[in-house]
């Protein structure tokens, strides 16, 4: 494993940067933006609705991408809300729950090994670690870019896949050998002070959101600022979790 990182250090940097103004959305996975006095059609990796940042004449931050595959030259990495720069880039999150793990602090210490995309029964789970305390600990990753008077809510569409992601790890819980946590990583990706899943959006993912920590996963939302002078995500702490309101 890597050196323990200070909890001030920056997880990752994103360099290369260009400011445009967002215009419309076509399609889930393609934008257009405005960049210097003409548009370029602009990948959108986040297929969440992203309502209250990709609207009409917001601004965003955008990175070239050089592969012949690709249909488009840029892809969609930042667009702002009030003083923030929020991410809506989904790919990233892998790399921020892997750097602040390596940190060797807060949620589950010092790592003795971390393995990525791992296989456990019929899923694959984002990371699969090792702590010096000789505890395996299963983690699902999650982004949260929505946040709403200061609540950050997840998920912004409904998600089966998220719902499914609970369920198993609570199955793999239940079925685990001694010294075996699962967890869920939420990177809260916005000024908030608090996390709550979103009822209105998605009613079964709220409640088995619920049912998860009553079984004993662990679920953590990783405050997660990007510093637009830095260039570079920091890490701000975990949020609390709001009581359950609707049954």
């Amino acid at each position: 494993m890597n050196s323990i990182l200070k909890f001030s250090d920056p997880l990752i940097q994103i360099e290369g940067l260009q400011k445009g103004i967002f215009k419309k959305r076509p399609n889930r996975y393609l934008s257009e933006v405005e960049v210097d006095g003409h548009m370029e059609l602009v990948h959108v990796h986040d297929p969440g609705r992203l309502k209250e940042l990709l609207f009409e004449d917001n601004a965003c931050l955008i990175k070239p991408v050089q592969s012949e595959k690709r249909k488009t030259k840029w892809d969609m990495v930042f667009a702002r809300k009030g003083d923030e720069w929020i991410l809506v880039h989904s790919a990233y999150h892998r790399y921020l729950a892997e750097a602040l793990l390596r940190r060797g602090h807060e949620p589950f210490g010092t790592l003795k090994d971390l393995r990525a995309e791992v296989k456990v029964g019929k899923s694959r789970l984002d990371f699969k670690v090792q702590s010096e305390a000789e505890e395996t600990v299963w983690i699902e990753v999650k982004g949260c870019s929505l946040s709403e008077d200061g609540l950050a809510k997840f998920p912004d569409a409904p998600t089966d896949r998220g719902r499914r992601h609970l369920e198993e790890l609570m199955t793999l819980l239940s079925e685990a050998a001694p010294n075996t946590r699962c967890a869920v990583l939420i990177l809260v990706l916005s000024e908030a002070t608090a996390f709550e899943p979103n009822f209105e959006t998605d009613p079964k993912f709220y409640h088995t959101f619920y049912s998860a920590l009553e079984s004993g996963v662990e679920i953590y939302p990783c405050k997660i600022l990007y510093d637009h002078k830095m260039q570079a995500f920091t890490f701000k702490g975990i949020l609390p979790i709001k009581e359950k309101r609707y049954e």
